[in-house]
């Protein structure tokens, strides 16, 4: 495996208590309980801006160990030619933690899947733990986007933050 992603155990300890409460989404107090994240994307939170009028949404339910997510996008200025999650606050651009297989779309769903937490997370050149990606999800030091060949830096970006609880995620 290659380079390990690496916080301080003073900040790790801080993103870690820094996190909320998680959202229940089933009724059953012996479920796993889930947390919603949402990232809405825009050409205006690129670093550099891209002043294009697409836009998107993507969604992550965090259940236990295991991470889904689903990548939509509306009016990129071709087929999207990847997709990722960054690891960087907003306003700063950072290196890619997690790949996703991009579908070459202008409109509609450009990724989906499941990340397994318990098991390192690799871009294909360094990895993050699963514990490491968790905290930093919770602490809003992730980011999405998605690339198209006029683009190549990102197109579209959005802030990986906790959905609110009456958003319907």
């Amino acid at each position: 495996m290659g380079t390990q992603w690496k916080i301080g155990t003073a900040a790790l300890t801080a993103v870690i208590a820094a996190t909320g409460a998680v959202l229940a989404c089933s009724s059953d107090p012996t479920a796993p309980q889930s947390t919603m994240f949402v990232a809405r994307m825009s050409g205006a939170n690129e670093i550099p801006t891209v002043a294009i009028g697409a836009s998107g949404t993507a969604t992550f339910t965090l259940t236990g160990k295991t991470l889904t997510y689903v990548v939509n996008v509306n009016g990129l200025s071709g087929n999207a030619a990847a997709s990722h999650i960054h690891v960087g606050s907003a306003g700063s651009n950072g290196g890619i933690v997690v790949p996703f297989s991009a579908a070459a779309v202008q409109s509609g769903q450009v990724a989906s899947g499941t990340i397994d937490l318990t098991q390192p997370v690799s871009n294909g050149t360094t990895s993050i733990s699963g514990d490491s990606l968790v905290s930093l999800l919770n602490a809003g030091l992730l980011y999405t986007n998605v690339h198209t060949a006029a683009h190549p830096g990102g197109e579209i970006r959005g802030q990986i933050t906790r959905a609110p609880a009456s958003s319907g995620y």
